[in-house]
């Protein structure tokens, strides 16, 4: 499947500025960018990204909470996403792949990471 929109789901603003750097600015797709879990659902009922990259840690709506939520919907269980997170142990990559992730990227990352990941979704197979 060829990626062309990617969500990008952190209320961090220097992994959205990686993001943008990476994702839209040398590879060319389009980036859309949430700081929230809510935002970020509304954006995927409007704008119907690809697949998506999400923070585990952000306020009021965890990455863990929002992949669950995302998988509820029929719609959307297709669609690739990785998980990231500063946690790096078995247990919390476990907990993210349950949680509904195909991908666990642990931060921080670099834009070869990005790279193989976006590679890797495009290649997957729902």
């Amino acid at each position: 499947m060829k990626l062309k929109r990617i969500l990008m789901v952190d209320d961090a603003q220097g992994m959205r500025h990686l993001a943008n750097r990476v994702i839209h600015q040398q590879l060319g797709k389009e980036l859309l960018i949430a700081t929230d879990g809510f935002v970020a659902l509304e954006m995927i009922l409007t704008e119907e990204p690809d697949a998506c990259f999400i923070d585990v840690e952000m306020p009021e709506l965890n990455g863990l909470q929002l992949v669950s939520i995302i998988r509820a919907n029929r719609a959307f269980d297709a669609m690739p996403i990785a998980m990231l997170s500063s946690a790096n142990s078995i247990f919390d990559k476990e907990k993210g792949l349950l949680s509904g992730a195909n991908f666990y990227l642990t931060k921080p990352f670099s834009k070869t990471d990005i790279e193989k990941a976006l590679d890797d979704m495009e290649k997957f197979d729902g």
